[in-house]
């Protein structure tokens, strides 16, 4: 189901990324640990057909779950403190430089911001996937990323209409 979802919610996007929906690319998957890691993981039967990596924060779920696959480590941010934020854009610059990556999808945390902000001057289509627990109003990094991103993946109804390029996809677990 949510690769039915996923490609649905694409299509909302720019044409780059609906010319991709008809091939392999590489897609650049950003996530903390918990839930954000647990809810891209949820999306694996979609994006295991593509080529992928990561930027993730270290810990020991991250760790476990994310073996095997191409990781680039980051230290979680706080999408709150501004020259955290700049050095966040410069590793995401490089970070998608070393990659070239077709398409971003994160989950969230601070440590997307940058990479939303790297891949908007670079202009690489971002896909933020807001996660089952924000309820109202979501914090500032899925406020920024959302206005970063193409589409904006939501699972619950609730926030479809509080959401620009809201796409409802429903819970992943």
């Amino acid at each position: 189901m949510p690769n039915i979802l996923l490609s649905s919610a694409l299509s909302v996007a720019d044409t780059k990324v609906n010319a991709l929906n008809e091939r392999r690319y590489h897609v650049l998957l950003v996530s903390s640990s918990g839930g954000v890691l647990l809810d891209l993981l949820a999306l694996r039967p979609w994006w295991c057909k593509h080529e992928t990596s990561w930027v993730a924060v270290r810990a020991p779920d991250t760790e476990t779950l994310l073996a095997g696959q191409r990781v680039h480590w980051a230290p979680e941010q706080s999408a709150s403190r501004p020259l955290g934020v700049l050095k966040a854009v410069g590793r995401g610059l490089r970070i998608l430089g070393r990659e070239r990556p077709d398409l971003i999808v994160s989950a969230g945390t601070g440590v997307a911001v940058g990479v939303f902000v790297a891949a908007r001057l670079r202009r690489i289509p971002a896909v933020w996937l807001e996660t089952f627990n924000i309820v109202d109003s979501p914090g500032i990094a899925s406020r920024l990323c959302g206005r970063l991103a193409a589409a904006v993946l939501v699972q619950r109804p609730s926030l479809v209409g509080v959401r620009p390029r809201a796409v409802l996809i429903g819970e992943l677990y």
